[in-house]
């Protein structure tokens, strides 16, 4: 059986793409597959139907090729893609409870690799996460979507605004928003 040709820093091209080029779908399939897969996994929380999203994903733009205008990058518009069909399965299965990662700046000082068995600390830990958790569940959705692009995925602020379909300012404005009323609930719940 013959093996497929490598992938290069210039695979895939958009003409390879649109040509239906097998060898350039499989090698934006290998660059994107992972990132997308952690994206969606964040939005519905269900690995296995995750990695379905990510399937239907890359079929959806085989399907669409014809279609892509180059406005954006691929990956972008992979995201675009992706986001639409995660959404459409939390509207379907009725899930609106998005997963957030534990890493916002917040957090951090939770990640010192201590563990312990129900100690005073641990109890604490797990209630300030909670209410971190809490508080970017009462972000309205749109402050909420660029935290969690910006601080928990740690995309750049041109990719944020890419793959949001705003600018750069108004990324950068919403996530100053989103932080300030991120900061405010903390200190509320917390006593600050």
């Amino acid at each position: 059986m013959k093996r497929p040709q490598p992938c290069t820093a210039n695979d895939p091209t958009i003409e390879d793409l649109k040509a239906g080029n097998e060898h350039a779908f499989r090698c934006l399939f290998e660059q994107e597959r992972e990132r997308l897969r952690r994206f969606v996994v964040k939005l519905i929380e269900d690995a296995d139907e995750a990695e379905n999203i990510v399937q239907e994903t890359f079929a959806e733009a085989y399907r669409q090729i014809e279609d892509f205008r180059g406005e954006a990058s691929v990956s972008t518009w992979l995201f675009s893609i992706a986001k639409h069909l995660a959404y459409g399965h939390l509207r379907t299965s009725d899930r609106h409870n998005y997963l957030e990662h534990e890493t916002i700046e917040f957090l951090q000082v939770d990640q010192d690799g201590t563990t312990g068995g129900g100690t005073r600390e641990d109890v604490e830990r797990s209630e300030r996460k909670q209410i971190v958790h809490d508080a970017l569940q009462e972000l309205p959705d749109h402050y909420r979507r660029v935290v969690q692009l910006r601080d928990l995925e740690e995309q750049s602020t041109a990719e944020t605004a890419e793959q949001l379909g705003l600018t750069e300012v108004n990324v950068r404005v919403r996530l100053h928003r989103a932080r300030k009323s991120l900061r405010e609930h903390l200190c509320e719940r917390m006593e600050c």
